[in-house]
């Protein structure tokens, strides 16, 4: 075995186990307790983009500025628009357009990642509101699934990459595992709540949650930086880390708003 595979293990392994107690709280603290997380990671996701994409400090203060604005409704009136997802989807493009314009470079890359933030941050707020905290914990619990599947036997077994254009480090293996470990989770629900259609879903959500990664890989490409920021020692930043959270996110808030609807 190559140790230099598993070096940076037991930082990521350090940083995993504080963000999965402050994770656990929120939980425990309900959907009040959630939104409040999604507030404040999209407040960080933001300054974190500003800086990625070179703005000034005073620039990126007014983006968080902007940020905190557009996402204050997700706290104050969450069941508003619930069904038709219109305002806080709207008031989520108020930093993205608003940094856009500050940003010197790669204002459509920008205005490309940031809608994907957006829908994210969107779907977590409605799934938040539509199933409290059982449905964050089972999208966390899958797109957590899909991180091991790909760290572990993208390691162990290695093999073909992906993409390695945009994302060197993705193997097909780990790909593969992801989505293997996503289907036993689907199996159980299957079994147990005799919902048969629990599999294809999950496993579609964990293909958006490592869509996700690799959208945010090539961001990172075209704008020239190794990680989001240093926020999360062993991880690089919040978006690093929720990448494929937002991926698998707009997903499973879709598939949830066509249950609804059906």
């Amino acid at each position: 075995m190559n140790d230099s595979k598993w070096s940076d293990l037991s930082t990521r392994m350090s940083s995993a186990v504080v963000l999965l107690a402050l994770f656990s709280v929120t939980l425990w603290l309900g959907p009040s307790g959630l939104l409040g997380l999604g507030f404040a990671g999209a407040i960080i996701m933001h300054w974190e983009m500003a800086r990625m994409f070179g703005l000034s400090d005073r620039r990126t203060q007014v983006v968080m500025a902007m940020a905190a604005m557009g996402w204050l409704p997700m706290i104050l009136f969450p069941t508003v628009a619930v069904n038709g997802l219109i305002l806080p989807f709207v008031a989520g493009f108020l930093p993205v357009f608003i940094a856009a314009a500050l940003t010197p470079k790669q204002r459509s890359v920008y205005i490309g990642y940031g809608i994907i933030i957006t829908a994210g941050i969107t779907a977590y707020w409605y799934i938040t509101i539509t199933l409290g905290s059982f449905g964050v914990l089972v999208l966390a619990v899958l797109v957590i699934m899909s991180d091991i599947g790909g760290y572990v036997f993208g390691r162990l077994v290695g093999g073909p990459k992906f993409w390695p254009s945009v994302s060197p480090k993705k193997t097909w293996s780990g790909t593969l595992a992801g989505w293997l470990l996503a289907a036993t989770i689907g199996m159980y629900f299957s079994i147990y709540f005799n919902y048969m259609w629990t599999v294809p879903v999950a496993i579609i959500i964990v293909l958006g949650a490592q869509l996700g990664d690799i959208a945010e890989s090539w961001v990172k490409r075209q704008v020239g930086v190794k990680d989001s920021s240093g926020l999360i020692p062993g991880h690089g930043g919040l978006l690093d880390r929720l990448d494929g959270f937002l991926g698998g996110a707009i997903i499973a808030g879709l598939f949830l708003n066509t249950y609804r609807v059906l």
